[in-house]
């Protein structure tokens, strides 16, 4: 409510599931339907909920209203007939809201100003708390063990899909809730791919091997990357791990209380510049993570935001060089109470072969 208050919004209305699960505890997706908390200056809180999900919905505690939306019954109406009288202004999530909807809104309150509240959730929930960081811990822990397991079935000759189902399937058994999104396994020229999507490319000697995966614990997710070697590769192969490598531990090194995001992505920037891969390096070096597996803060070289305790992000230099392959790895730290940089991720990161 204090932010209401700094803002003068007389209430505000989430409609983003994810920010509506941190504010309530409710987690559900819509889907097509329509969703949304009502936060009122006064602090009342109303939650609109497609009519299927009102049983479950019951069940979440701290909510003064829920209000069933039945399929078929227009959304904007049932909003607007529960919300009470005009407002002079309203905070909205602009970058989720979507724009049909927000013509509705304009129409149905033509006096009041809506502002944008993207960044004050945002801010919200880029700030982890002990017992969040801990979850996403937990979720790591999963992931570590699920990833050791799972190469205890590669062989020479799989496809980058049986690895990836390996592992979603240890995943389970390791104790996670299920895959934080969908596992890439990346081999050879196709590692080479930063967004490359698991295939039925063969794994075969000399390969470069790179997963990506995370693990979904109480709502919560990790997000890791590793990559190895089929057999004894290259120097180039090995010169491209040790650069990323080192990136990475500069990069974690750089996360210091008061300093900027920026600093962090130019710590492994620059070594990997250095080494002669600059240009192979064209994604940013993190992002914060939690509900969301992408979520505040962005760690780029234009982000002058200062570190504080509580940023949960990744840190994930790589290189990637067509026809030869690419090299990720990818950590989650907590920047703690104590504003120490908290790896979360523990999955070995000295070059393993396969």
């Amino acid at each position: 409510m204090e932010k209401l208050e700094k803002k003068a919004l007389g209430a505000a209305l989430v409609v983003s599931p994810a920010s509506i699960a941190y504010l309530t505890g409710f987690r559900s997706d819509p889907m097509e339907r329509f969703m949304a908390l009502w936060i009122r200056a006064d602090g009342t809180t109303i939650l609109y909920v497609p009519e299927l999900d009102e049983t479950k919905a019951s069940m979440i505690q701290g909510i003064d209203r829920l209000v069933p939306i039945p399929d078929g019954k227009p959304a904007i109406e049932v909003l607007r007939g529960n919300c009470g009288g005009e407002l002079q202004r309203c905070g909205i999530e602009k970058e989720t809201l979507k724009w049909k909807m927000a013509e509705q809104l304009v129409y149905l309150w033509p006096d009041t100003e809506f502002v944008d509240i993207d960044s004050d959730i945002g801010q919200m929930r880029g700030c982890k708390t002990r017992t969040e960081a801990d979850l996403v811990k937990a979720a790591a822990g999963f992931g570590d063990a699920a990833l050791e397991a799972a190469l205890r079935f590669f062989r020479r000759g799989m496809k980058e899909r049986e690895l990836a189902e390996e592992i979603d399937r240890q995943i389970i058994l390791a104790g996670g809730d299920g895959p934080a999104f969908k596992t890439t396994v990346l081999g050879g020229e196709r590692s080479a791919l930063p967004h490359g999507e698991t295939s039925e490319y063969v794994i075969v000697d000399g390969d470069i091997v790179l997963v990506d995966m995370g693990v979904v614990h109480k709502g919560y997710l990790s997000d890791m990357t590793r990559t190895f070697l089929v057999g004894h590769g290259t120097a180039e192969q090995e010169r491209m791990y040790e650069t990323v490598l080192e990136g990475n531990r500069r990069a974690i090194a750089a996360l210091q209380l008061g300093a900027p995001l920026a600093s962090v992505d130019e710590a492994a920037r620059s070594w990997i510049r250095s080494r002669g891969y600059g240009e192979q390096f064209p994604h940013r070096v993190g992002h914060g993570l939690g509900i969301e597996i992408h979520e505040p803060p962005s760690v780029h070289g234009w982000n002058e935001q200062p570190i504080v305790s509580g940023m949960l992000l990744t840190i994930e230099p790589g290189i990637y060089i067509p026809g030869l392959g690419g090299v990720r790895i990818e950590d989650d730290l907590y920047v703690n109470e104590d504003g120490f940089a908290e790896q979360l991720t523990r999955f070995p990161k000295s070059l393993k072969r396969l």
